[in-house]
């Protein structure tokens, strides 16, 4: 039994690589005379949001009318590269349905990868996507019903995907590159309540080869000074690297958020810096904490910390200006998030300025969340809240420049916003 699942899961993979390597399968591009289409909307109620779509042959040409086509599609999730550069992605029929932009929306690219790479699950960025720049990207596929873990990558920027395996069957809870090149990848497999086993992968080709350079089965507390893996203790929420030997593991241990270090490229872990202070927190009944994001040079940072009480969520955050050497606590003068919304977390683009929407209400900081500016309010951004309540994500990319993906889960439906003005004012992509 155990050879002829080894022996599906081998075909499943091969028949995959000869997809992705096929010429016409390979390439995700749409024809470049391509009619009106509807791209396979999940619901009847609303076909999803409407997107002008452009061949990659014709995105970087000054008149493209005559490669552009419209396609109607429902997003789940989306990633800012820069001002006007980002993804926006979302899953039909379990195929990956992902877009670029490099101009701000008014076109997109289509960048999905092979319909045969079925998905179970929305990916998500940091989890399950990452992106370096517009040209580098990787996707991976839990192994859910399958006997390895696929991770596609993209040099060209999604025209074509290559396609490489992981032979292990545990869920995948955290993915980060630092460069084109250089990347890590982290697997759990959950060994009893508020434990997992945890094993790290890195690739130094840009994902074709991935090996594992850490696996907690033989953790030894005793050495913990000197390091050693990451303990089962606790559950991972992200991985971020400065560079090739620097990075911090987030994990959720015994419901507080604690960092885990490492100084060789994930071989070795010790704990801290210690940054979370529960007296800072007192009301907090739990705590829901971000990974760690740096900013610029890679000193500057910080890391978002939701106080939890009853249905509803404060957040505050702890910064850095030395790598993550040490911590400050800053305490938001926001109200609670309730309700659907309660998960958001504010937004920021560098240590001092950031945005947080509590309700329909936009708040803008610029002194690191000492004080917030309420935004007067919108009556396009109210009026589309009220049509499309939950808040998936909020991100900006500069003062001026900021998405913000809203859905309706009854109607199966959502749209992607953008503001150009910091915030005044938004309009759908």
């Amino acid at each position: 039994m155990k050879w002829g699942r080894q022996l599906v899961g081998i075909a499943l993979l091969c028949s995959l690589l000869l997809s992705a390597c096929s010429s016409e399968e390979g390439r995700t591009a749409a024809p470049a005379q391509a009619p009106a289409v509807q791209d396979y909307a999940e619901t009847t109620a609303d076909a999803g949001q409407t997107l002008t779509v452009v061949a990659p042959s014709e995105a970087n040409k000054v008149n493209q009318d005559a490669g552009k086509y419209k396609i109607q599609t429902k997003l789940t999730e989306f990633q800012l590269l820069s001002e006007t550069q980002g993804i926006a992605w979302g899953l039909t029929r379990n195929e990956l349905r992902m877009y670029l932009t490099e101009d701000n929306g008014r076109t997109w690219v289509n960048i999905s990868p092979s319909a045969n790479v079925q998905f179970p699950a929305n990916p998500r960025y940091g989890k399950d996507i990452y992106f370096t720049d517009p040209k580098h990207g990787w996707i991976v596929r839990d192994p859910s019903g399958m006997s390895e873990t696929i991770v596609l990558h993209t040099s060209d920027g999604g025209e074509h995907w290559d396609i490489s395996s992981i032979p292990q069957k545990n869920k995948v809870s955290a993915i980060h590159f630092d460069s084109a090149r250089h990347g890590w990848l982290m697997t759990t497999e959950e060994a009893s309540t508020g434990k997992e086993l945890k094993v790290l992968y890195r690739t130094d080709d840009g994902g074709a080869i991935w090996n594992v350079v850490m696996e907690n089965t033989v953790y030894d507390p005793g050495k913990s000074d000197t390091g050693s893996p990451i303990p089962h203790l606790g559950y991972t929420v992200g991985i971020n690297f400065k560079d090739l030997k620097n990075g911090y593991a987030m994990i959720q241990e015994l419901g507080e958020p604690k960092l885990y270090r490492t100084k060789d490229g994930g071989k070795k872990w010790i704990a801290g810096p210690a940054f979370f202070d529960r007296e800072k927190l007192k009301p907090c009944i739990s705590y829901a904490a971000g990974n760690l994001q740096f900013f610029g040079t890679q000193k500057d940072g910080w890391i978002p910390i939701g106080c939890k009480l009853g249905d509803s969520t404060k957040y505050n955050g702890y910064f850095t200006k030395d790598g993550g050497e040490t911590w400050n606590f800053a305490n938001f003068g926001l109200p609670a998030s309730e309700g659907l919304n309660q998960s958001l977390r504010p937004a920021f683009i560098n240590a001092n300025e950031g945005w947080a929407l509590v309700g329909s209400t936009l708040y803008h900081t610029v002194d690191q969340g000492k004080t917030w500016a309420a935004i007067p309010e919108n009556e396009a951004l109210k009026e589309k809240l009220q049509e499309y309540p939950e808040v998936v994500k909020l991100q900006f990319s500069s003062p001026k420049v900021g998405w913000l993906l809203i859905g309706n889960s009854e109607q199966r439906s959502s749209r992607l916003l953008q503001t150009t003005d910091g915030g005044a004012t938004w309009r759908v992509l």
